[in-house]
């Protein structure tokens, strides 16, 4: 999780830095857009107790058409890592187990903007769809009594917790603020609730996240 974190930072970063060099001088209005987007939160599950927080963090590509002043429609594409992580007691010890699937996700979404054409920001509230096709689970397990950890990765099919599928519902409020012309920084804080069982354990289990977004839009 650590190097997706710095992975997910140097990238907002070089595209940041490139979209900027790139960005061209001109005033024609660009109503469609694309751009890396990245964030980071929490993740958890229905109907679990005893859960921690659990880093939960995606990164992808985003693209928005804005035709009217206020309304957009546009798509986030992502590799998002999801999962819960609680502590239970067995055998006289203390534990602590995460699950960390990994979902390629595609969530289109309604947007609304605040403000007019021109301004350097403007707010936004954004809602949508969101389906998830799961593309690795990895396990680990940590007893704290004894300070030992045991990784699982890549989590064989006949042991995984988590069905391939996914889907819910999303939604977001942010800011987008001019940058450069024709690029703007995009920040937002989502909800992410999910309406499918997710898991084979027999019981109802339903993908939850927030999370901080950040990125880069370059009109096309």
């Amino acid at each position: 999780m650590k190097k997706t974190i710095i992975t997910l930072g140097l990238t907002m970063l070089a595209g940041i830095t490139a979209f900027g060099q790139e960005a061209q001088k001109t005033t024609k209005p660009s109503y469609a857009s694309l751009g890396p987007v990245g964030g980071f939160g929490h993740s958890w599950m229905s109907n679990m107790d005893g859960q921690q927080f659990k880093p939960s963090a995606h990164l992808g590509v985003a693209f928005i058409y804005s035709r009217y002043e206020h309304w957009g429609w546009g798509a986030n594409l992502t590799a998002s890592h999801e999962g819960y992580s609680n502590e239970y007691m067995w055998g006289g010890d203390r534990y602590r187990r995460s699950v960390d699937p990994v979902y390629l996700r595609l969530a289109p979404r309604a947007y609304y903007f605040f403000g007019s054409y021109g301004d350097n920001v403007r707010p936004k509230l954004y809602l949508g769809p969101s389906v998830g096709v799961k593309v690795q689970e990895d396990q680990y397990t940590t007893n704290i009594t004894n300070n030992t950890t045991d990784a699982v990765m890549a989590t064989p099919t006949n042991t995984q917790m988590y069905r391939t599928m996914d889907l819910g519902a999303e939604g977001g409020a942010g800011v987008n603020v001019k940058v450069a012309p024709r690029t703007w920084l995009n920040l937002d804080a989502n909800y992410y609730q999910g309406l499918l069982d997710v898991t084979k354990n027999g019981a109802t289990h339903l993908n939850q996240n927030v999370r901080f977004n950040v990125g880069v839009m370059m009109g096309l």
